[in-house]
C-alpha cells in the first residue's frame, strides 16, 4: 500500500500535468526518490517542505492531516481566516463551540437558499 505522502504527491503531479521524474529533477532530488517514499523509505521534513512549497500547499495536505486542498498562500491570506482566527484566540472554549454552531448554522441555512434557487 502506498503511503499517504505519496499518494497525495502523485496526484498533484497529475493535476499539474508534470512526472514525478521532472518534480524529483525540479526539486534537485535524486533519481526514483520520491517513489521511494511510496513504500520503502521517509524523506527528511526539508524535502517534504519543497515539495509543500512546489505546489504550494501545506506539509499538513502532504501528510494526509488536513484533506483542505486549497493552497497555503490562499489560506493564510484569508482575511476571514485571519479575523476568526484572532477572536477565537481571545474566546474561551464555550465561545469558541458557541462560534462554531452559528458558523454551522449560517452555512445549513445559505446552502439550504443556494439548493432552493436551483429548482
Amino acid at each position: 500500500m502506498e503511503s499517504m505522502l505519496y499518494q497525495r504527491i502523485k496526484a498533484l503531479c497529475e493535476r499539474n500535468e508534470i512526472s514525478i521524474a521532472k518534480l524529483e529533477s525540479e526539486l534537485g532530488f535524486g533519481n526514483a526518490s520520491i517513489k521511494k517514499w511510496g513504500r520503502v523509505s521517509s524523506p527528511s521534513v526539508d524535502k517534504i517542505i519543497k515539495v509543500a512549497g512546489y505546489f504550494d500547499v501545506s506539509v499538513d495536505y502532504l501528510l494526509g492531516r488536513t484533506d483542505i486542498e486549497g493552497s497555503i498562500s490562499e489560506v493564510i491570506g484569508d482575511e476571514d481566516i485571519i479575523s476568526f482566527q484572532r477572536a477565537r484566540q481571545k474566546m474561551t472554549p464555550k465561545d469558541r463551540e458557541r462560534m462554531m454552531q452559528m458558523l454551522k448554522l449560517g452555512f445549513e441555512y445559505a446552502f439550504s437558499d443556494q439548493e432552493g434557487d436551483d429548482k
